[in-house]
Parts: C-alpha cells; structure tokens; sequence
C-alpha cells in the first residue's frame, strides 16, 4: 500500500514537473508520462487540456508504439495534432509490421488524408506481408480515381473585380468556391476553397477592341492543398448592342453562363445570368460605362466544366 502511494506521488511529481517546465505537450513527454505509471485517463486529460507539439506521421506513431504507449493514447495524439502527411501503401505496411491492430490501422486511414495506387501486384505483395483484407479493402477503395463528370456546374464568388479598362486577356483572379463541391453524398471541396479565374477573349486576336467586353473562364481550384486545372465554360458580357448579339449567338449554340449578372457596387450575393440551364439572377446587370465593363468583387460566376476533372 505505502509502495503503491509512494509510486502515485512519483508519478503525479513526473507529471507536474513536465507541465511546469512547458505549457505543450511533446511525443517524449508522453512516453515518460506513460512509463510512470499514470492511467491512461490521467494522460488522456493531458493530451485534451495542454497545447501540443505533438507528431502523428506514421514514424512517429511507431515510435511512440515501440516506447510502450499503448494505441488508445497513441489515438489521442491523432486527434489532437492530426498529421498532414498523406499515408501511402509504405506507410500502412510499416504501421501493421509495428503490430498497430486492424481497428487502429483503418480508423487512421478514415481520419487522414491518403494516397494510394494499389494495384493487384502490390495487393498481393501487402497481404502476404501481413496486411488484413479489410486494411485492403479500404486501401482498394481510397486508391480510386476521384473525378468530376463533365457537365459539373461550379459556382465561385469573386474577390478581385475584374476591369476592362484595367485588366488585359491572360489576367488571373482570385476567387472561393460559392458552394461545395459533392461525389454522391461526399463533400470532395468545401466551400470557401480558392478558385482562380482568367480573363479570355471570344476573338481570335485576343484583343478587347471596340465595344468594351469581358469573357471569363474558371481555370483551377484548391483541393488538398493542390492545384487543380479545370476547363470550364466562359461568362461572357460585352458593352452596347454587341453584348445582344453576343448573348443571342451564345444561346444559339447552346453555350452555358453566357451572360454576366452583378450588382452595381458589388453587392453581396450578386448572380449571373446563364444560359442552358445554369443559376440565373433575374434583372441583374453587369457595371457599364460608356465602353467600360466591370465585374465587382464579390460577385458569384457559375461554371460549367467541359471535361472531367480528376481529384487528388
């Protein structure tokens, strides 16, 4: 009794001597923490309330495995300091070799990003390693293509305005995603995601001459944390008379987004107009002075993608 009291005192020293030395927790401190004899709530409680400096890559995870911390706590660390490296077929099979169990093994591959390319070679090459069929399974299911069809309608807001008298063909903008971007009942790019945007013209030349006239053309969006190249429709306005003709020529041929709705001043929520069917904002009307066109910041363009993009 006086030993297991002696021991609870030395423990609860160990762990008030780390708290007083730092105000974040690191991975060494929680294998001391762990070899001292404290329960696994007590060092549970730590890793929730204290800031961390914690590291949860796959090496670090098997580190702290090889020092006795058992995967509860291990778990703990996960959540708390989530990593950013993406798991790949190497990596899993190091974490089962380390004897991280099923559960743990295939609750990290749902909380972390992944990259796998699995194909029946190395399916075999990672079961006869040791890798269950059910970490397999899910590897088999993450490793597909992520694509967005043709015909996917992506809506951005915009953050910088975009001026003919300022701005020339080729200018980039920046801009959010308006909305999320769904796979089935999945989010696979959330909303407020960059997007950037280009400044086109409908004329061989590429020069804006004569009636003042914008075209724009969505060209990438963020997804973890990559660029991805998207071939959209353009929105389209020109000044004056042409701006009919161009509208009426576009709805001809069926082409989508084809005018440009906004909101003088650019007012929040401003739409566009589109054609063949994309989100329209009725008696909305591009800025336009004499042979100027302007499209404030903040207005929302909707575009229609013209081949299938694929995700990371």
């Amino acid at each position: 009794m006086k030993k297991s009291l002696m021991l609870s005192v030395t423990s609860l020293c160990l762990a008030v001597g780390i708290l007083s030395a730092q105000t974040t927790l690191t991975n060494s401190d929680l294998v001391k923490l762990s070899k001292s004899g404290l329960s696994e709530d007590f060092v549970l409680n730590l890793i929730d309330q204290q800031g961390s400096r914690l590291a949860s890559d796959p090496s670090a995870l098997i580190a702290l495995k090889k020092e006795g911390v058992n995967e509860r706590i291990i778990s703990a660390v996960v959540r708390k300091s989530p990593s950013r490296e993406p798991l790949n077929s190497d990596s899993v099979l190091r974490l089962v070799q380390a004897g991280f169990s099923d559960g743990f093994v295939i609750d990290l591959l749902n909380a972390q990003p992944a990259k796998f390319t699995v194909d029946a070679s190395r399916i075999v090459d990672l079961k006869q390693a040791g890798v269950s069929e059910r970490i397999l399974a899910l590897m088999v299911q993450q490793g597909g293509v992520r694509e967005l069809p043709s015909g996917t309608e992506i809506s951005v807001r915009l953050i910088d305005a975009v001026d003919s008298d300022k701005n020339n063909q080729g200018d980039e903008f920046r801009a959010s995603l308006e909305d999320p971007i769904t796979l089935g009942n999945d989010v696979v790019v959330p909303k407020g995601a960059d997007a950037k945007v280009r400044l086109v013209s409908e004329q061989e030349s590429g020069k804006l001459s004569g009636k003042a006239g914008l075209t724009i053309q969505l060209v990438s969006i963020r997804v973890d944390g990559k660029t991805v190249p998207v071939i959209s429709s353009d929105v389209s306005e020109y000044s004056g008379s042409r701006g009919a003709r161009t509208a009426k020529s576009a709805a001809a041929v069926g082409a989508v987004g084809a005018i440009i709705g906004a909101i003088a001043g650019g007012g929040k929520g401003a739409a566009i107009g589109a054609g063949a069917g994309a989100a329209a904002g009725a008696g909305a009307q591009t800025v336009m002075k004499g042979q100027q066109v302007r499209i404030p910041s903040e207005t929302v363009l909707t575009f229609t993608t013209q081949k299938p993009t694929q995700l990371p």
